[in-house]
């Protein structure tokens, strides 16, 4: 045989050409890293949600336990006792003192000048109307004490009418004004405050 002719029919080298191989390789390694970090967070959101799930078990039973500490009838006896402060302290805070009143008209009063006769009358804002009759030795006495009362801030439209003079020379008057609802204030004037004078 001659040496120079092939002995098989199948080519040694193959019929395509070579591709490349470097693009591909580089798709395949970020294909494969982004499954494998999917892979990472789909474990760590799973394991997150065990720990949460188990955080939660966890603060139920201790809530449990907390509520087992308490007797639930205390509790119900602590809120009616809760409320009933309350209402009593809105009843304190609406209540009517009028022994103000006379405790600033004892502070006020001049030496020379007496009341014979007082008449309080109440309204819906707290405030009060005061109506006095009485007596004064002079009438700079009077005027004194009529200065007194209308710098008082726990009187507001003080008038002074009917003045005259009686028999035996003495002054005779009359005065109306309006009362500070704060002056007739049982929460005030049981906590000892200053009654406002000027």
């Amino acid at each position: 045989m001659d040496p120079q002719v092939p002995t098989s029919f199948i080519p040694k080298k193959p019929l395509v050409g070579e591709t490349s191989r470097g693009g591909g390789g580089l798709v395949t390694f970020l294909s494969i890293l982004l499954f494998v970090i999917s892979l990472a967070a789909a474990g760590g959101a799973f394991a997150y949600g065990q720990y949460l799930d188990s955080a939660l078990a966890s603060k139920d039973e201790s809530l449990k336990k907390a509520e087992g500490a308490f007797d639930t009838r205390s509790i119900q006896d602590l809120e009616r006792l809760d409320m009933r402060l309350d209402q009593a302290q809105e009843l304190l805070g609406r209540h009517v003192a009028p022994s103000g009143v006379f405790t600033f008209l004892s502070a006020t009063t001049l030496e020379r000048v007496q009341f014979t006769s007082l008449d309080l009358e109440m309204s819906g804002d707290g405030s009060a109307k005061l109506l006095m009759a009485g007596v004064a030795d002079s009438f700079s006495s009077l005027a004194l004490q009529s200065d007194q009362f209308s710098a008082a801030k726990a009187l507001r439209d003080v008038i002074f009418s009917g003045i005259t003079t009686d028999s035996s020379g003495r002054v005779v008057f009359s005065v109306s004004a309006r009362v500070d609802p704060s002056l007739l204030s049982y929460a005030r004037n049981a906590s000892g405050a200053e009654i406002p004078q000027n």
